[in-house]
């Protein structure tokens, strides 16, 4: 009898772990499939933004996914401006995802993550989908002070001089803007409204002839370079008394004309060519009349540099050395070229 009793019960034992095994086994398949987020936190019940019918990404809840939408709307809109309409090519929709059991665990994106994500592919050759916003913004520009001329015959032909210096004004220009996915598609003016009204700069333009004083009338021609021509002038009569060399370039040791003037301008920034014809066809063409010091003063196969009061300095003969001397002594003068202003 006791050892019927002992039989029984470790059959009911082993039958007992059988069915524990079994239900074990039961509620392991019965287990609700999930989705994780990349922490490792588990959600059961996630939710899919979809495109039309593709399935974009999961998030945690509807209003996630609702604000992934918004805030990747927002990075798109042109800040400061007001939005006349936005349209996306898609259907965007966040519904509940089913899951399934015996198949990959898939990712949850943060809301973050979803909109790193969608701006990211967005910006790809093959977007999710595109968003095209209308927009008008305004910025406030400069306008710049008309110039008006005044005419005077107080000053040569092709001489100007500022009278009275006008103020800029501002206006407000608005452009309508069409993006797509952030990227400026058209920029156009729709409207402009004056804040400040730029009032004009008034320039003397002289009406007298320009005296034909020189064998070659030419007034055509550019500056070379900004500067003072009395300091370069000034700087070039240090060198008076020293000697003339041909071929030379020195004003200390030994020059020719044409070398002097070059080396002189040279020291101020300024490159002129070697020889003294080249030279007189270099800068801006003046009148006698008009010469201020710095300016060239050329003759036939001679040059120097105009000092004031009907002077110049140059590299004259052997003889004569870098002197100072009148500006009609070398003989008629041919041009008077204007360097620098």
């Amino acid at each position: 009898m006791i050892t019927f009793i002992k039989t029984n019960k470790a059959k009911i034992a082993v039958a007992a772990a059988a069915v524990v095994a079994v239900a074990a086994m039961v509620v392991s398949g019965l287990t609700a499939p999930y989705a994780v987020y990349a922490d490792g936190t588990e959600i059961y019940d996630p939710c899919v933004v979809k495109a039309g019918d593709n399935e974009l990404f999961l998030v945690g809840d509807k209003q996630t996914g609702e604000k992934v939408i918004e805030e990747v709307i927002d990075s798109y809109s042109p800040e400061g401006a007001q939005i006349n309409s936005i349209t996306v090519d898609q259907k965007i929709t966040v519904e509940d995802k089913r899951l399934k059991r015996r198949e990959d665990v898939p990712m949850v994106l943060t809301e973050e993550e979803a909109v790193d994500y969608v701006l990211t592919m967005n910006a790809s050759e093959q977007p999710l989908f595109s968003v095209t916003i209308n927009a008008e913004k305004g910025a406030v520009a400069e306008v710049a002070a008309p110039k008006v001329y005044e005419e005077t015959g107080d000053m040569y032909q092709g001489e100007t001089k500022v009278k009275s210096k006008g103020e800029a004004g501002s206006q407000v220009v608005t452009n309508e803007i069409i993006s797509v996915n952030g990227n400026v598609l058209t920029s156009s003016v729709v409207n402009t409204a004056v804040v400040k009204e730029a009032t004009n700069t008034v320039v003397y333009k002289g009406t007298k002839a320009i005296p034909k004083d020189t064998l070659r009338a030419d007034y055509s021609g550019r500056l070379m370079g900004s500067g003072d021509g009395a300091v370069i002038a000034s700087y070039a009569c240090q060198f008076r008394g020293n000697p003339y060399v041909y071929g030379g370039t020195s004003p200390e040791y030994g020059a020719d004309c044409s070398g002097f003037v070059q080396t002189i301008y040279k020291r101020f920034g300024i490159s002129l060519p070697r020889t003294a014809t080249a030279q007189s066809y270099c800068g801006k063409g003046v009148s006698y009349s008009q010469a201020k010091p710095g300016d060239l003063i050329c003759y036939s196969g001679h040059i120097g540099i105009y000092i004031g009061g009907g002077q110049i300095i140059h590299a004259s003969t052997p003889a004569g050395g870098i002197r100072i001397a009148s500006a009609h002594s070398p003989g008629a003068i041919v041009t008077v070229r204007r360097i620098v202003d």
